[in-house]
């Protein structure tokens, strides 16, 4: 696997989160505004993160082709989940979002949720995250420059009109 995006980090003057807010932002060349969130929308993608303890995606069959039980029968497989519909999760931190089977002979199976912001060997492109954000935007590496209110972005390396402490070197990974 590899990431699809290059490797803008606090360069020019595109929208970033370095700090861990809701979504990416930037300080503006606005002397009346210093900061906006950015005009970018969220990503509509059925993908996970991590190991998926989060995922609220709709896929609903096994790696192996199975269809999901719903969270809510106790047939054929008997348990204690408590959940909704029968889409793949993962409420006790597995290695990844799966489901209990239709199949009477196999209880649970994980389930092929994409990864986001990645591609596949086969060369199946998920998602393209330079034209939306993800969960709060930290991966975003897209190059928009533009807030929500239609201010242009300040570069992150000029302390004109705002000074700043947000810089490439104080954020290198942002």
């Amino acid at each position: 696997m590899f990431l699809l995006l290059p490797q803008k980090y606090l360069e020019e003057n595109y929208c970033r989160n370095p700090d861990g807010d809701p979504r990416p932002w930037c300080f503006t060349t606005s002397p009346s505004k210093r900061w906006d969130y950015c005009a970018i929308p969220r990503c509509k993608v059925d993908c996970v993160t991590g190991e998926g303890v989060a995922y609220r995606g709709t896929i609903a069959v096994t790696e192996s082709g199975k269809t999901c039980q719903s969270w809510s029968a106790q047939v054929p497989h008997k348990h204690n989940q408590g959940l909704d519909n029968n889409y793949c999760r993962n409420p006790n931190n597995e290695l990844m979002p799966w489901c209990y089977t239709t199949d009477p002979s196999k209880r649970w199976e994980y389930c092929n949720v994409p990864r986001c912001g990645v591609a596949r060997t086969q060369g199946i492109v998920l998602v393209n995250l330079s034209h939306c954000y993800e969960g709060n935007g930290f991966s975003y590496r897209g190059i928009t420059s533009e807030t929500i209110s239609g201010k242009e972005c300040q570069s992150w390396s000029s302390m004109t009109p705002h000074r700043h402490y947000k810089t490439p070197e104080a954020y290198p990974d942002a």
